[in-house]
């Protein structure tokens, strides 16, 4: 685009941005920090020029980028726009798992490489058979391994095994391809926990909430919660904790 082409497009989405907000030309004006006379002649289109600091506070009051008033959107620059639509909990596990890339990215490829054969370094990885899905009937499983040497940096021993995902019936947390990251260890309140019903062979991944008596919740839109006395053995002994998901990669 040309400087004109960019500048016209800065005006016009200014323009739109300050009328979604209810502002006045006035208020606008003094929202930038420039007398109202100043903030027409810039949008008038007499000049070409838009100072920086002036697109810094455009930023910080409309909320927009500046590329985005200029119509210049690259994917890289438009995923910030989507990312900026999701709530703070999805906010905080994309800046996580942006966080273990950049840990596994900072690990040098010898190293990685040295670790690759050696037996902690290989951990078993499940491919559960049939229909994988929440509340799945459960009857056996091939065993692969599966190197988790890029992820000790982020997770050190915490991981255990793997369980790779085959459907998309766990949508929208898992999709078809994921390897679930395990700790086989007892969920804590929160955890996304593998728990086998050995009464009717049954495995659920269900977020694990102690209470009393524990709830088991879906991490879909379906299902029903579940509900486990701790306090009754009989209740609690049909119940196997494989263990709880620390996270999952792709």
């Amino acid at each position: 685009m040309t400087n004109i082409e960019i500048t016209q497009n800065f005006i016009e989405n200014l323009e739109k941005a300050r009328e979604e907000l209810g502002w006045t030309q006035a208020q606008m004006a003094e929202k930038l920090q420039m007398s109202l006379s100043s903030y027409k002649y810039m949008i008038s289109g007499k000049s070409a020029k838009i100072p920086i600091y002036v697109a810094y506070l455009v930023y910080q009051t409309t909320g927009k980028f500046f590329f985005e008033l200029c119509g210049d959107i690259v994917p890289e620059m438009s995923l910030l726009m989507d990312y900026r639509q999701l709530s703070k909990e999805r906010q905080q596990a994309i800046r996580t798992s942006i966080a273990m890339e950049r840990a596994i990215a900072a690990q040098s490829p010898e190293a990685i490489a040295q670790a690759k054969d050696t037996p902690e370094e290989l951990l078993p990885l499940y491919t559960i058979l049939g229909n994988m899905e929440d509340g799945m009937y459960y009857d056996t499983s091939n065993v692969e391994y599966f190197n988790v040497a890029p992820y000790r940096a982020f997770y050190g021993d915490e991981i255990t095994c793997g369980v790779r995902v085959t459907t998309n019936h766990l949508h929208p947390a898992y999709h078809a391809g994921d390897i679930l990251l395990v700790c086989q260890r007892p969920p804590r309140d929160g955890d996304t926990g593998l728990f086998l019903n050995k009464k009717n062979r049954r495995l659920y991944i269900r977020r694990f909430r102690q209470t009393e008596p524990c709830r088991l919740e879906p991490i879909t839109a379906y299902g029903e919660t579940i509900t486990v006395d701790s306090y009754d053995y009989n209740d609690m002994y049909q119940w196997v904790k494989f263990g709880y998901v620390v996270a999952k990669i792709r």
